[in-house]
């Protein structure tokens, strides 16, 4: 197990998480050994909540979107297909479909292995997901009026 692999093992999850989130002046809403939950007050006006799990050697971070269906058949697949595309140009993020409360949600996510995460990629990772989410939420909304 590499260096940055090891801060994140065992307990050392929580203090790793307190302390990326301390450097970059984030509030963490909710921590334990295994998850985290941060939340970010946007220049828009919303809100985003961001979700860390970590698994065996990856981290999953995870940002859902206000957008969600009823049912898989009422996915807007025109706006499945642009976040497809869009997700081909990003190096930080991708979309996909989180299934969160009993329905499909667009969810802006990303999965790294622990031994690339330093407080740098960290920060770039999160910041990516939750302005990514935004700009989405704010162009639907701007198509709704």
């Amino acid at each position: 197990m590499s260096g940055l692999a090891q801060l994140f093992a065992g307990a050392g999850f929580r203090s790793t998480i307190q302390k990326y989130c301390a450097n970059l002046g984030w509030r963490i809403a909710d921590l334990n050994d295994r998850r985290s939950i941060l939340r970010f007050s946007m220049d828009s006006g919303r809100s985003q909540t961001l979700y860390i799990i970590k698994y065996d050697a990856t981290l999953e971070f995870s940002v859902p979107s206000g957008l969600a269906f009823a049912s898989l058949e009422d996915v807007p697949h025109y706006i499945s297909t642009l976040l497809l595309k869009r997700s081909s140009e990003r190096k930080l993020g991708f979309w996909c479909i989180e299934e969160i409360g009993g329905k499909p949600t667009y969810s802006c996510m990303h999965n790294a292995e622990l031994d690339l995460i330093d407080n740098r990629y960290f920060g770039a990772v999160v910041n990516a997901l939750i302005n990514e989410c935004d700009e989405l939420e704010g162009v639907v909304l701007k198509m709704l009026r």
